[in-house]
């Protein structure tokens, strides 16, 4: 599946010449785009679920391989993902599929002696040893096709940049001063839709792979994972995919969510307040009894990495675990709208989404918290802007162009780090700075130039092109 056949967002392709023009004659980086440091496995077994490297490939020997269904994330043992469907050369093949992130596992890990992997139809890796051959060959003696992913394959905007610039004065505040508001306006509209439309991008990607239903539920409890959790978000529900939580009875439902995410693991009885046992005992109470049917994902290198510090407590992952809860719980209500571009109205799914409700978390922060004084939004503002954003927009526009003019009207509820360091660096002491800083979009094309130039740049702004080319918007 592609983005629809609509003709391209003209703003965001406006954007893009001009930023290509900018970066002409520089060097592409060579690392993975997106990361900053090499991928771990569980990092590159996400990626590679939701289409990130795509679906097309080449097997070491030259056959062509176009997976038409990635199958299921296996829980236990054996290889990563089972009942995976693919064409190869054109003639349809379904097994499983084993990832790594060297060629050498598949010996390393003694699968070629292990019956388990019998079924594998293919086996992807990451890297492979220079001027080696290594063959990848089952328990029966026969041969599994070989396809080595590469950085070229996966999406530039397949991760999130953890780079930061410093908070200063750009150079490109100078020109920026002279220009005409409404030329500034344009530039930022022109930068949001081409951040949209990479945004659409990833959504589409996810769709492609694995529906568009799955696709929505993902992306949304993706942005329930704030900055640092989102990767973690993304991978719970990838290992417990919709169609398996909406057949999931409540109580089942919520100790799966608890128990693979490894909270219920890591929760100390001594800990828990009173108010809060009567809750983790009824989650115990049904994750003992699947438990073993997860035990691939309770391993320590297969747990999920959360991040605990620094973190409101409104934020506290447990609690955001709680609003997909209230989400999947009213799914028949959350998602058609999402299912159906001419179904959307902005009032109504936003009352929604603001107005769910949870018996137990609602009122607290986390599975060791106190009760709260008085029950608490499980979604707030903020947070449903950040769904806008980064899932309802990008996925509906494409689809019904006219929700653009929509999206520009959502006013910007809550300044971050980066856009404060963006409009410093742009705007410096402008003194309209502050009209470019009150809706949505205007953050979005400022996160988006930061991205493009100030974090590309190594030259603390000597040697950036962009301040030299701003005459030519």
């Amino acid at each position: 599946m592609t983005l629809p056949s609509t003709p391209p967002l003209p703003l965001a392709d406006r954007y893009e010449r001009f930023r290509d023009s900018v970066f002409s004659g520089l060097e592409e980086p060579t690392r993975l785009p997106g990361f900053d440091e090499p991928l771990c496995e569980l990092d590159l077994q996400s990626l590679w679920f939701c289409g990130s490297f795509g679906s097309e490939f080449k097997t070491e020997d030259g056959r062509t391989v176009k997976i038409t269904d990635f199958g299921s994330w296996n829980a236990g043992a054996g290889p990563d993902f089972n009942g995976v469907s693919m064409l190869i050369d054109g003639q349809a093949v379904r097994g499983d599929v084993e990832l790594d992130p060297d060629v050498r596992d598949w010996e390393r890990h003694l699968h070629a002696g292990n019956p388990e992997y019998n079924k594998v139809v293919l086996h992807v890796f990451l890297s492979s040893p220079q001027n080696q051959k290594h063959f990848t060959r089952t328990s029966n003696h026969l041969d599994v096709p070989q396809v080595q992913l590469t950085a070229a394959m996966l999406a530039v905007d397949a991760a999130p940049k953890s780079r930061d610039a410093a908070a200063r004065i750009g150079r490109c505040a100078t020109p920026l001063r002279d220009m005409e508001p409404a030329r500034i306006t344009s530039m930022l509209e022109s930068a949001a839709q081409f951040r949209l439309q990479a945004k659409s991008r990833r959504l589409y990607r996810i769709i492609a792979a694995s529906g568009r239903e799955q696709a929505i539920y993902q992306a949304l409890a993706q942005t329930l994972g704030y900055l640092h959790n989102q990767r973690p978000f993304a991978i719970l529900s990838q290992r417990l995919p919709l169609n398996r939580m909406l057949k999931e009875p409540t109580a089942q439902r919520e100790a799966l969510l608890f128990g693979v995410s490894g909270f219920l693991e890591m929760a100390r009885p001594d800990d828990i307040q009173k108010d809060s046992r009567a809750y983790l005992r009824g989650l115990w109470s049904h994750w003992w009894k699947i438990r073993q049917s997860c035990s691939r994902w309770m391993e320590p290198q297969q747990m999920l990495r959360w991040k605990m510090t620094a973190i409101r407590p409104g934020n506290h992952p447990q609690r955001r675990l709680g609003a997909l809860l209230a989400i999947l719980a009213n799914w028949e209500v959350v998602a058609p709208p999402l299912m159906d571009a001419t179904r959307w109205s902005l009032a109504a799914w936003r009352d929604t989404v603001a107005g769910l409700k949870h018996d137990f978390w609602s009122s607290h922060y986390s599975l060791s918290a106190d009760e709260a004084e008085s029950p608490m939004a499980l979604v707030g503002a903020t947070r449903v802007h950040e769904m806008l954003a980064n899932v309802v927009y990008p996925l509906l526009v494409p689809e019904r162009t006219r929700l653009w003019a929509e999206y520009l009207e959502l006013p910007a509820l809550l300044d971050n780090q980066k856009v404060r360091k963006a409009i410093t660096r742009l705007f410096g002491d402008h003194p309209d700075a502050a009209n470019f800083r009150k809706l949505l979009f205007q953050h979005q094309g400022l996160l988006q130039i930061y991205e493009d130039f100030c974090l590309a740049d190594d030259s603390a702004c000597a040697d950036c092109p962009f301040p030299e080319r701003l005459k030519e918007w």
